[in-house]
């Protein structure tokens, strides 16, 4: 069998490489894992215009923490993170909140690499309990894969806008 010149085995680790990175894409879209009777239970629940802009604003807001150290005061004093609180004192029950459970799941740097959507419930009070998963490296020694962290995060709509509402500290 003959051996390939050098630069012709660099080309070649080179497409495999980039064939096994294509293939490795997103989990899914934003809201694609939400079954047929959840979606249902929000339309009926909700106006239309708060069930059109929910998945949009949902998915922004947790891609502005995605892949960002959370533990940090950059982030903490982000106007566009904190956009999605009626207040001061509730952004800072949550971020104090989320920034513990981050670390209690030994997320690394408490930077989630990607938050996943898995579904959607009504609470009692009419409120939406988003079902996520926070996913990033492992910040414990000699583990090299990603940990996770199940949450649900409470969303309310409220005088034609969706707030987070912050859990107990």
């Amino acid at each position: 069998m003959s051996r390939l010149p050098r630069p012709q085995r660099l080309l070649l680790a080179l497409v495999l490489i980039g064939t096994g990175c294509a293939n490795s894409g997103p989990v899914g879209s934003w809201g694609d894992d939400l079954t047929d009777t959840e979606r249902t239970e929000i339309a009926a629940a909700l106006p239309a215009e708060a069930v059109s802009q929910l998945l949009p604003l949902s998915e922004i807001f947790y891609g502005r923490i995605t892949s960002r150290r959370f533990n940090s005061r950059a982030t903490f004093e982000d106007p566009s993170v904190r956009q999605f609180f009626p207040d001061v004192a509730s952004y800072s029950d949550y971020y104090a909140a989320l920034v513990d459970a981050l670390d209690r799941a030994n997320i690394r740097y408490n930077r989630p690499t990607r938050v996943e959507l898995l579904g959607v419930e009504i609470s009692e009070t009419g409120n939406l309990m988003l079902d996520l998963r926070f996913v990033g490296r492992n910040d414990l020694p000699l583990r090299w894969w990603n940990t996770s962290l199940a949450r649900k995060d409470e969303w309310r709509w409220q005088e034609g806008r969706w707030f987070l509402v912050p859990g107990k500290v």
